[in-house]
């Protein structure tokens, strides 16, 4: 495919220099994908500010995704809202899952953080959406919205509203452009169009840190993940997240602490401390904090040494609800595409749907841990 007679018209719309969205293109670090319907661009590495992640489908009509930006994160809340957010903001539920965009070309099309269109997500998302009014009427919008439940490969993670597969908006925007839409309009356009949403805790402003504080608190106590916190004109937004998600990121993280790396488990620690500083624990509360604390990392990879010591093979296992095996497996393929390893343990077919039961496996954490019961020395 001749991708460079394209280039001159991208750099255009998306403000780039030429030169060097051609030199990206040769490093690779904009990468042609072929395996989907219409092929498409995928930046792998941010270009001259635009977003990694951004997609650009190179059909009769190109086509723009732009990538979803990183939301910066709260360490002490009170400071940063007194800091940077003079006006009301509001406040939204942060879920614990993968952020997928969706746009309409021919057809629905979901895709990744990371720029790739994932075909697993899209078939579910188009049972939820169900109707393809918003993108008739508003063709240059995006939906941005988080993926959660237990069947599916990227964050196995359930909540009682989508035990199995849920996918919930939390930002609209213009897929060219990547500018949101103020919060106001965001929510008159979901209530329009019945678009399944993210919870709205309400306008708040930055006197009222302490009540933010407590709803953190009591989200996390209910085993949710935090809040987004979003200025009106959606140019400000700030992600917070409760102690108690921290912690089962660590207790997740430390069941294969070999194949995720130091600053991972080291940002959230800091976390932890900037949070319990914040609330000015007592004594004893934050003893209790550093038990739970303590138990996430050690308990874990305890565990994980002894089932390796007796034969067993650490691995992460899910399912996947597919329309026949075919699909499946050309979506375990897809997800060796993107760096992970996994196989399928098992297919039950059903009525309407397979069930393919897939394990993730974590080569570096099993096989360093054997390494070393053998009685090899440790590098570092």
């Amino acid at each position: 495919m001749e991708v460079e007679k394209y280039l001159p018209q991208i750099a255009e719309d998306l403000g780039i220099d030429l030169k060097r969205l051609i030199e990206s293109y040769g490093k690779k670090n904009v990468q042609l994908v072929k395996d989907f319907d219409i092929p498409y661009l995928r930046f792998k590495k941010e270009v001259h500010n635009v977003e990694e992640g951004t997609v650009v489908f190179l059909g009769e009509r190109i086509a723009y995704a732009r990538g979803f930006p990183k939301i910066r994160r709260a360490m002490l809340l009170g400071e940063v809202l007194k800091k940077h957010f003079k006006d009301k903001f509001q406040v939204e539920e942060k879920l614990d899952g993968y952020n997928i965009r969706t746009i309409f070309l021919n057809d629905l099309v979901c895709i990744t953080r990371k720029g790739l269109v994932c075909s697993y997500t899209t078939q579910h998302v188009k049972k939820i959406l169900g109707t393809n009014l918003f993108f008739k009427e508003n063709p240059d919008l995006m939906l941005c919205g988080e993926v959660i439940g237990l069947q599916n490969p990227y964050q196995t993670k359930s909540y009682p509203e989508a035990k199995d597969f849920g996918y919930f908006v939390f930002d609209i925007k213009d897929r060219r452009t990547g500018k949101s839409v103020p919060t106001d309009e965001k929510n008159s356009l979901m209530a329009r169009y019945d678009i399944p949403s993210v919870k709205n805790f309400g306008v708040f402003t930055a006197q009222e840190a302490g009540m933010l504080l407590e709803l953190v608190r009591t989200i996390g106590e209910n085993k949710r993940e935090g809040v987004v916190i979003k200025s009106q004109s959606m140019d400000k937004q700030v992600k917070y997240t409760a102690n108690q998600s921290t912690n089962n990121d660590l207790r997740y993280a430390f069941k294969f602490f070999f194949d995720y790396g130091q600053p991972f488990m080291f940002r959230r620690l800091v976390r932890e401390a900037f949070q319990a500083y914040e609330l000015g624990l007592s004594k004893k509360e934050l003893e209790e904090e550093a038990g739970e604390l303590g138990k996430s990392i050690l308990i874990p990879m305890v565990e994980t040494i002894k089932r390796i010591a007796q034969g067993e093979e650490m691995t992460e296992d899910f399912e996947i609800a597919v329309p026949d095996v075919d699909f499946g497996k050309a979506f375990i393929e897809h997800l060796k595409h993107i760096g992970v390893k996994a196989t399928i343990e098992k297919v039950s077919e059903g009525r309407n749907e397979t069930i393919i039961k897939v394990k993730r496996h974590y080569p570096i954490t099993n096989d360093k841990i054997k390494a070393y019961l053998k009685g090899e020395f440790c590098s570092e």
